[in-house]
């Protein structure tokens, strides 16, 4: 007892003041803020695809296609705009951080290196959308941090007698202009996203191995069980899955079978989140169906949300979070869960998705169907959901007990004060 207690210290002291300290860093905060904004221009590209898949089976459906291309496929210039302008507003430079959003679009599309072709300007749709996630995230840093600190010391003195909108506008047209200059001369001479996407490639290799994937999810769950925000680690885990499902779905229209496990259509939408992240909707079950009033009513209060994988009721209602009981099963369903299902996909069991959806409040089994359209993939969901139950069922009994114990004492003072 003595030792879970320490736990529980230690994760809700150092561990957790360390972690928020990391979260509110400028830059990997303007990132977190980033993909946040982003989601619903995601999520509208998942819906177009959702409707084209139905395709398959309703051929008379409208191709929508485009309203992919015209939200999802511009995730880059969202994400070019976004990151500095975020960085900058941390930076209480709320004057200039607009047109610092603006002056990185700008360079982006430079960096593209568009040509004039028939008077019309012709670019490459890959670098504006998820091909360019690497040199938009890495870019917009930089300009946000070349911003922020060129904007503080700036031109003019601080007690200038112009329009303080006169003074950006003067300071900005200097950097501005050399910025997109320098981006001209790179993009004519250069092709910075291949080269960024070779620098980079180690990580996306290493993200894609077994490893890789099981680190990404235990370190989103550790990060839930704890009380902090699994979107620390999601600007990361994101960009990999994003360009990952982009991959797997230009792999099949050229004919070819998807290879890229690590998607957020098979980890949230289908084999990984049986409910929400840790895979807690066999939990809920087992949270109706116990002895304690305190934890049936939380269980039979937070089934509701499940249908949509929501399970904070249950993260902060059980509690899981900070909870080291629940927390030790928790991790070991986010280990084996996670484990299994890399093993199936690897050796082929179960069709890879290859159709960017991202549509993570569908409930389950229905989206996990939907990411491949293969059913081999419903038994394995089951097979996952089997096994998740027996995982959570002993800490969930050792838990139970405390509670009962717990209220039982409760039950013996009410009655004590009663009769007294």
């Amino acid at each position: 007892m003595k030792f879970y207690m320490k736990l529980q210290d230690w994760l809700a002291g150092p561990f957790s003041q360390k972690m928020q300290k990391f979260m509110q860093n400028p830059y990997m905060h303007a990132l977190q803020v980033c993909f946040t904004i982003i989601l619903p221009m995601i999520m509208v590209g998942s819906l177009a695809s959702l409707v084209n898949t139905f395709r398959n089976f309703a051929p008379w459906l409208p191709d929508l296609s485009l309203i992919n291309s015209f939200s999802f496929g511009l995730i880059s210039i969202f994400m070019a705009f976004l990151i500095p302008y975020t960085i900058m507003e941390s930076k209480k430079l709320q004057k200039q951080k607009m047109i610092t959003g603006f002056a990185s679009v700008s360079a982006l599309i430079a960096l593209a290196n568009p040509q004039y072709v028939d008077g019309n300007l012709v670019i490459n749709s890959g670098y504006v959308g998820t091909g360019g996630m690497t040199v938009a995230m890495v870019m917009g840093l930089v300009i946000g941090w070349l911003f922020s600190a060129y904007f503080k010391h700036g031109l003019f003195k601080k007690d200038s007698s112009l329009p303080s909108v006169v003074v950006v506008w003067f300071e900005s047209i200097l950097i501005i202009f050399v910025l997109i200059l320098v981006c001209i001369i790179i993009g004519q001479n250069v092709d910075l996203f291949s080269l960024l996407e070779k620098v980079f490639s180690p990580l996306a290799a290493i993200g894609n191995t077994y490893l890789g994937f099981l680190l990404f999810y235990m370190i989103m769950a550790l990060c839930y069980c704890c009380g902090l925000s699994a979107w620390t680690v999601w600007p990361i885990v994101c960009a990999l899955y994003l360009t990952n499902i982009a991959a797997n779905a230009a792999a099949v229209a050229a004919g070819q079978a998807p290879i890229y496990i690590a998607t957020d259509e098979l980890v949230f939408m289908g084999w990984c989140c049986l409910g929400g992240l840790g895979c807690t909707l066999p939990l809920n079950i087992l949270m109706i169906r116990s002895r304690s009033k305190k934890i049936s009513t939380i269980g039979k209060a937070a089934i509701a949300s499940f249908i949509f994988n929501i399970n904070e009721p249950v993260m902060y209602g059980l509690p899981v979070v900070l909870n080291p009981v629940m927390m030790l099963g928790y991790m070991t369903v986010s280990f084996v869960v996670p484990t299994i299902t890399y093993i199936v996909f690897k050796l082929g069991l179960v069709s890879i998705p290859a159709v960017a959806m991202m549509m993570n409040f569908l409930p389950q089994p229905i989206s996990t169907f939907m990411v491949n359209s293969d059913f081999r993939g419903i038994i394995l969901w089951a097979v996952l959901f089997v096994l998740t139950y027996l995982i959570y069922l002993p800490f969930f009994k050792v838990y139970e007990k405390q509670e009962l114990e717990s209220e039982q004492e409760v039950n013996t003072l009410r009655k004590e004060e009663t009769n007294g």
